[in-house]
């Protein structure tokens, strides 16, 4: 199981019509998600538009709205904030955010910046920070891929009282931290 096939079942299950990649980075994600409509936004390769995302969000009109949003760009927890939150503005009510590289298995892996060829980047902070404080989305992390997270418009309880958010913490609190469930479980909740 992997983020594609993730992207494809939300696709396939929802009947969504249009797709946003953040960071396509050789297009393995993007040349392979079946959709009528796709943008892939990249500052460096890949996708059809050259820009950062920044860029890219700050030059579409307020009512361009897309069903799935893919990021994967880079992988630092201020960055996938702004792009999750930008990301919000321009989802459909029924669409989803799929956010790569949020469960890293060494905290070698989720250094910023990066120093291992397999690397996550602090990704998991800016889930964590979501799940601290919005109430209007849902989110989860499917355990599959270097960790898929989900999220949806909907309802969540803040998480409270994390403590210091270290790699210390995510250790002994990930599951709460960042909602993770198994691929049996997606299937059983998104599909």
């Amino acid at each position: 199981m992997n983020r594609l096939e993730i992207i494809n079942s939300l696709i396939s299950k929802n009947g969504y019509k249009s797709y946003l990649e953040i960071g396509c980075q050789k297009n393995k994600t993007f040349n392979n998600v079946i959709i009528d409509n796709k943008i892939g936004v990249d500052p460096v390769s890949g996708g059809t538009i050259q820009m950062s995302s920044d860029d890219y969000f700050d030059s579409l009109a307020e009512d361009v709205v897309f069903d799935i949003v893919f990021i994967d760009g880079l992988h630092h927890k201020e960055q996938v904030l702004k792009d999750i939150k930008n990301s919000l503005l321009h989802l459909a009510k029924n669409g989803t955010i799929v956010v790569h590289d949020c469960l890293p298995t060494s905290f070698e892996m989720q250094v910023v910046p990066r120093e291992t060829k397999a690397w996550t980047g602090d990704v998991w902070k800016a889930i964590v920070e979501l799940k601290k404080t919005k109430t209007t989305i849902k989110i989860a992390v499917v355990e599959i891929d270097m960790g898929c997270g989900i999220i949806q418009f909907g309802k969540q309880e803040k998480l409270v009282n994390t403590g210091k958010v270290d790699w210390s913490g995510f250790e002994k609190n990930k599951k709460e931290w960042l909602n993770l469930i198994s691929w049996k479980d997606f299937q059983k909740q998104y599909l």
